[in-house]
């Protein structure tokens, strides 16, 4: 009738996202066609850079295409400090865009440490930021965690603060793993046994069993720690021992209360 707003059903929308799906690959078909065009002509220009965008902020994964860029940027280097500082940080903007897109983006978390290499001027606390966003959305994001260590060095972040930061995370989720494995990275550091290069005293391991709560998650997390370190100093009888009653926790849950 009349002034009433027709409602579609449900034949009709799936048309509408048909046709929606089918614009968008033409799209994608049309521009990876032409930026292979630029670059089979070697046209290391900024409307290459564009097309490329359109690309990856679609396809984050797309690994030909990132060494696209790349090559434009080295081919762009004749460009003033400041106009290279200007393109580099919009490339930042860009690459943390994509990573909204695919967090776990192989091909991006390697680009942004390119990126970080060749920026005239690295923020890199901007980074140490960044880092802590992904991870307060995914603690177990180990492409993040890879490039935290990198940003950590650049930086020179004290091991005092990177171990706190960890404390944290395992404070809150025991059974984050890869917390407990950063743990572990950083303790010979601050902590390093006399005898025995890259490995911790057992005063200070055991210091960590204040962590400890009344999960059994929380206890095969630390297991497994013990296990990383006791196992590589060679304590084979008490490794069995961890591992016997890790067993036994994950089979039942209530056994350690």
């Amino acid at each position: 009738m009349h002034g009433r707003l027709k409602v579609k059903t449900t034949e009709e929308q799936a048309e509408a996202k048909r046709l929606e799906r089918e614009k968008k690959l033409c799209h994608y078909v049309t521009a990876t066609k032409a930026i292979f065009e630029k670059r089979k002509l070697e046209q290391l220009d900024k409307e290459a850079l564009e097309l490329t965008s359109q690309i990856l902020g679609a396809n984050p994964d797309f690994a030909t295409l990132w060494n696209f860029r790349r090559e434009i940027f080295l081919h762009l280097e004749k460009e003033t400090p400041e106009e290279m500082q200007a393109l580099y940080k919009a490339e930042l903007s860009f690459l943390e865009s994509c990573l909204r897109i695919n967090p776990k983006s192989y091909g991006t978390w390697h680009h942004r440490c390119w990126v970080m290499e060749h920026i005239p001027e690295p923020d890199w606390a901007r980074e140490l930021e960044l880092c802590n966003k992904f991870l307060e959305s995914d603690e177990r994001n180990f492409h993040c965690w890879d490039y935290r260590r990198i940003v950590v060095q650049q930086s020179q972040v004290p091991p005092q603060d990177e171990l706190a930061f960890s404390d944290n995370l395992i404070t809150r989720n025991f059974s984050n793993y890869s917390s407990w494995h950063y743990r572990s990275r950083l303790l010979p550091q601050l902590y390093p046994d006399p005898h025995q290069q890259g490995r911790i005293t057992e005063e200070v391991l055991l210091k960590g069993c204040p962590l400890l709560g009344g999960e059994s998650q929380a206890l095969c997390s630390l297991l497994f720690v013990m296990q990383y370190f006791w196992g590589r100093r060679g304590n084979t009888a008490l490794l069995e021992r961890l591992i016997v009653v890790r067993s036994i926790l994950v089979t039942s849950p209530g056994a350690h209360e």
